[in-house]
């Protein structure tokens, strides 16, 4: 790509975030009836509106829960503060959780951020790519003497989502076209969000105990290191069946892809 023509992109980007032709009108030329101005400035809503379709679609139970105005405000608010440094406008709202989470007024209103944060994982959830999905006949047919030192490996949809709100009761609520109750901050919610086998995207409520075992094995322990953090939730003899338990219903549910047991 020639210096001039990467000059010309980036200047007309310019335009597109901040209104400034000086750099790029020169190279606009004359045509029909209307005005180099005209044909810019019609361009350039074009762009704005198609970055408001994408906030609107990636977070439409975001835009219900704000109601008209405070979605409009926040629309104007973000496409102004961040703009699109993106190829794809499928990552393009990436930022709109920690927006919401500082600017005012919606910071007033943190389940906001939530909400916000929430439709993301669902959409890393769904357009996480595909891999296998093993059994618990898989875990079965292990060596016993593998069990202590194996490590699990997840689909890439897992997602784990956690606030400090009732964001995702709201959610779940609008979705039912049901009236949200009021925000709660009363205390941390742990979800776990993933796509089923059907290509549907899920997502279940999780106690402490099952978030942090999912933690431990994202980050690289084995049954063994598991069970011994289980002994902060339960006694000695039920820490190894929770693990078991947990194991079982994870490969069920099909989010195991792959068994190390190294």
């Amino acid at each position: 790509m020639s210096g001039s023509l990467r000059q010309l992109q980036h200047a007309f980007m310019d335009y597109l975030n901040t209104g400034s032709a000086s750099v790029l009108q020169p190279h606009i030329v004359e045509q029909g009836l209307v005005n180099v101005d005209t044909r810019m400035a019609i361009y350039r809503n074009a762009y704005r509106v198609r970055l408001r379709e994408t906030i609107e679609t990636d977070h439409e139970v975001l835009g219900i829960y704000l109601g008209d105005d405070l979605f409009e405000q926040m629309v104007a608010g973000y496409i102004e503060q961040h703009p699109s440094k993106v190829v794809s406008l499928r990552d393009y709202c990436d930022d709109l959780p920690l927006y919401l989470s500082q600017q005012a007024p919606f910071v007033q209103y943190p389940i906001v951020a939530d909400i916000a944060a929430f439709e993301r994982r669902l959409l890393n959830a769904f357009d996480a790519p595909e891999a296998p999905r093993l059994s618990f006949t898989d875990l079965q047919n292990l060596p016993a003497s593998a069990w202590p030192h194996c490590q699990l490996r997840f689909h890439p949809s897992l997602q784990l989502f956690v606030c400090q709100s009732n964001a995702v009761e709201a959610w779940q609520s609008i979705k039912a076209e049901q009236a949200p109750a009021e925000p709660d901050h009363s205390a941390h919610r742990y979800w776990l969000i993933w796509r089923g086998a059907t290509r549907l995207t899920e997502f279940i409520s999780l106690a402490p105990y099952q978030h942090a075992l999912l933690i431990g094995f994202i980050q690289g322990r084995n049954f063994a290191e598991q069970c011994e953090l289980m002994l902060a939730y339960f006694d000695a003899e039920v820490a190894p069946q929770q693990v078991l338990s947990a194991l079982q219903a994870w490969f069920e549910m099909g989010l195991i892809s792959r068994l190390d047991p190294a």
